[in-house]
């Protein structure tokens, strides 16, 4: 297969991605993170990017505001952050995929493994900032990794520098949780880009990495910074075990059920098959390094320095000032650096005979985690907010009551009221007053939103009926007295 062949592959790839995060994007239903964004940081006519709020990541709140003053409500523009931040990053993607592997199977599933796991894609999509945090990360990596590249024809060090130092204050405007992921890294990229440099050199290169993002971060979340409370750093783990936990069961679901009872290795099983054989390349690359070209062993050590820098971090800041270690989508960045890490270690040729046979058997890995993330492909909802899964049903179904019989009095499990005040403002057709937030639901209303598993209770003692029950768990309930011939076309009950 000739290069030309493989590059329009691994593009059609790329744009695959692309356009499968777009039709999501279109098709899921808003969940409550994402509404708390739009209705507090994104529809109020002033912008509301300086506030200091957990879920206000100020990068996607800024875009997201300027595409809805632009176009209008939709779900597009609501999330038109994340799409921004997906295109950034499918394509650091791609271009890390090709630097990193020169064989074309190891450089597709390099680039299947960044991109299509589950837990990544999900924040490619979702309208928070997490998805531009990662997009500008990798991007950094890719300025610096291209420029120091051994084939590289004319390198420009400072020009490189400017535009990875500026991609790290991106990337942690995208999301602050990225703050020590993002320092380990654009030290981890001076350092590899001043070895064997002289003084004055260094001095330019330490100028070009750290003063242009500094600057930029500092105008921009300056102002948000000083005003920051640590209560709002309340989401997180309590324990290293808890944060490693997370991120796997988020990247291995949920695979299409079609296939699940076919796979006899569970996952856990195959990511400790991954780690022996790593383990075990990265001890083979730290012997023969000197066999190797300079280059490889100094781009592993990059990602994989600033996980292990960055941890060592938050566990110091866990462990002296009580503040969460990141937990799923926090600490993302470990999953997407360590696929990186992985691909770099399965691409570098080590001249062993132990270094072929585990440079094969990681590759073959690969081939194996990224067709298990192909098979977990999902169009229609978010690991993180499942349960929310069916909100814009629920509004079109309480929709349907309003319209035909002035049904408004509605109270709901905290799940559903975000949501649902974003289908109210984003319809302006019906006569709901802003649904309420409470945490214990109130007697006496005469419709009910209602979270299955938890509300079942309720429901029975209330003598509700129930009128639409969704596949995520969501039910929709009138008290008994109410009497409304409302159907809800191309809705099942």
């Amino acid at each position: 297969m000739s290069a030309a062949i493989e590059r329009r592959m691994l593009i059609a790839l790329a744009l695959f991605a692309m356009a499968w995060a777009v039709v999501r994007a279109q098709v899921q239903a808003i969940t409550i993170d994402e509404a708390v964004t739009y209705t507090s940081f994104i529809r109020p006519a002033e912008p509301s990017f300086l506030s200091a709020h957990a879920n206000n990541h100020f990068l996607n709140s800024m875009l997201a505001w300027t595409f809805t003053r632009a176009f209008g409500t939709s779900n597009l523009a609501a999330r038109s952050g994340a799409l921004i931040g997906a295109a950034i990053y499918i394509a650091a993607a791609y271009f890390l995929s090709v630097l990193i592997a020169k064989r074309f199977l190891l450089r597709v599933f390099l680039f299947i493994c960044l991109v299509f796991n589950p837990f990544v894609f999900d924040f490619l999509v979702a309208a928070r900032g997490y998805g531009l945090a990662s997009g500008f990360l990798l991007s950094a990596i890719c300025f610096v990794a291209y420029t120091l590249a051994p084939d590289a024809k004319s390198p420009r060090l400072s020009r490189a520098c400017i535009a990875a130092s500026l991609c790290i204050a991106l990337s942690f405007l995208g999301n602050f949780s990225f703050a020590f992921v993002d320092a380990a890294c654009i030290v981890m990229l001076y350092l590899w880009a001043s070895g064997g440099a002289s003084v004055p050199s260094r001095a330019r290169l330490a100028a070009a990495c750290f003063l242009p993002g500094l600057l930029l971060a500092g105008a921009l979340a300056g102002p948000i910074l000083l005003e920051w409370k640590q209560s709002e750093l309340n989401y997180g783990a309590d324990s290293l075990e808890k944060t490693f936990q997370s991120l796997y069961e988020a990247s291995f679901y949920q695979l299409n059920p079609t296939v699940r009872e076919l796979i006899f290795v569970g996952p856990g099983i195959l990511v400790s098959i991954i780690g022996i054989v790593a383990a075990w390349r990265a001890s083979l690359l730290v012997i023969h390094w000197r066999e190797s070209n300079r280059w490889s062993p100094m781009f592993a050590a990059v990602p994989m320095v600033a996980v292990a820098a960055a941890l060592a971090m938050h566990w110091v800041l866990f462990r002296t000032m009580k503040i969460p270690l990141p937990l799923d989508r926090t600490g993302i960045w470990i999953v997407v650096l360590s696929t990186v890490f992985a691909g770099i270690l399965a691409a570098v040729p080590i001249p062993t005979r132990a270094g072929e046979i585990s440079q094969r058997g990681l590759t073959i890995l690969m081939v194996v985690l990224g067709s298990y993330f192909l098979l977990c492909l999902r169009m229609n909802y978010f690991k993180e907010w499942k349960w929310d899964s069916d909100t814009d049903k629920l509004y079109s179904v309480l929709a349907s009551y309003n319209h035909a019989c002035g049904l408004s009095d509605v109270a709901m499990n905290w799940r559903y009221d975000a949501s649902l005040n974003y289908y109210r403002q984003a319809s302006g057709h019906e006569t709901f007053s802003k649904f309420p937030h409470s945490d214990n639901l109130p007697a006496g209303r005469r419709a009910y939103v209602l979270y299955q598993p938890e509300d079942s209770d309720f429901l029975a003692e209330h003598r509700l009926n129930a009128v639409y029950e969704a596949p995520s768990g969501a039910v929709i309930a009138l008290a008994p007295q109410v009497e409304c011939p409302a159907k809800s076309p191309n809705l099942n009950k």
